[in-house]
């Protein structure tokens, strides 16, 4: 009888420990993908100060598989209550993205700059004519 009732306690211990320890798992895991994030925002970073021969698109898709986990795991989340860690690990990863984001569109803002040069200096060199760089070259004829 003893057993019974000792079995029956732990079960009602177990059952009420199951919740607390899912939601550690969920928080731990939103922890674990919140630094697989920031590491492949690093790896973007480096790529973009070096991108002779870099893969930007399988940057791009690991990037947005690791947010697309993320987003499942908070909705996962909802309604259990994120550690302080957990909340303070996800506003510097918002932080972080911000950052990355700006710095994203610096880059593309000068990458347009630049195309927009080049497109510039091409319509100049040939405004006085289809042919004006072989003109030039060849001389014309008459």
């Amino acid at each position: 009888m003893y057993a019974q009732e000792q079995g029956r306690k732990i079960t009602r211990h177990a059952a009420a420990e199951a919740p607390a320890l899912e939601s550690t798992r969920i928080m731990e895991a939103i922890l674990h993908l919140a630094d697989l994030i920031s590491d492949v925002v690093r790896e973007e970073r480096a790529l973009i100060a070096r991108p002779e021969g870099a893969d930007f698109s399988a940057l791009v898709a690991r990037k947005s598989h690791l947010a697309l986990e993320l987003g499942k795991l908070v909705k996962v989340a909802e309604g259990k209550m994120p550690t302080e860690r957990v909340r303070q690990r996800l506003a510097a990863l918002s932080s972080e993205l911000a950052a990355n984001e700006r710095m994203l569109r610096r880059h593309m803002d000068a990458v347009y700059e630049i195309s927009s040069l080049i497109g510039e200096a091409i319509e100049q060199s040939t405004a006085d004519g289809t042919y004006s760089s072989e003109i030039a070259r060849k001389g014309a004829r008459i």
